[in-house]
């Protein structure tokens, strides 16, 4: 599985571009429409069933994520999730959303966004004018044929859950895992029957 984090400004259908946080300072007014846009990357990840879209833009901020899916079906059925960037930049949200994951990723980037080096070698930058061009789509499809299978395989359901579920949860979800696994550890094991073996020798 590929995460491709959509942090495009712009206005599509319904969806309308809302003053940012994270706008940079004299940034452009950005109400160009991201239909054509959407379309190109729809027939950019045809070939990458493995790639979801995570929506990162201030869309989340005023829409559901039902409302987002059923946008337009150049890439609806793809997304499963959306950014949590209230308090933080978009940069450091794509930060916190992977910090439970260690599933490659791609960022689609608006320049009026605050993007770092930090992020350099996994962001693609659209241009305000152009858009999502042949350009950004060109640099897209070079990252996924790079990341292989991830990219190239379908979606396991445990995938899926994976990518939808609140990054938050998915923190809990491994607290509760590597315990879980301690049971295939010999050593922990040997501990174990040490502290049960002194607790019932303390028993009355």
């Amino acid at each position: 599985m590929v995460y491709i984090f959509f942090c495009v400004s712009g206005v599509l259908g319904p969806m309308n571009r809302h003053p940012s946080l994270t706008t940079r300072e004299n940034s452009p007014e950005s109400c160009c429409s991201l239909e054509r846009d959407v379309q190109l990357l729809g027939e950019a990840l045809s070939a990458y069933p493995g790639a979801v879209i995570v929506v990162g833009n201030d869309w989340p901020l005023y829409y559901d994520l039902k409302t987002l899916r059923q946008a337009d079906s150049g890439f609806g059925r793809r997304v499963l999730n959306v950014l949590n960037t209230i308090g933080s930049t978009k940069e450091q949200a794509v930060f916190d959303f992977m910090a439970n994951r260690n599933e490659p990723f791609v960022i689609l980037a608006s320049q009026d966004f605050e993007f770092s080096h930090r992020t350099g070698s996994s962001r693609i930058d659209v241009d305000h004018e152009r858009g999502f061009d042949d350009t950004a789509r060109a640099a897209l499809e070079s990252h996924l044929r790079g990341f292989g299978a991830p990219a190239t395989d379908a979606l396991s359901d445990d995938d899926i859950l994976r990518a939808t579920v609140a990054t938050a949860a998915l923190r809990t979800a491994r607290n509760f895992k590597f315990p879980l696994r301690a049971n295939q550890d010999a050593a922990f094991q040997r501990r174990l029957a040490e502290m049960l073996f002194d607790v019932k020798r303390e028993e009355p």
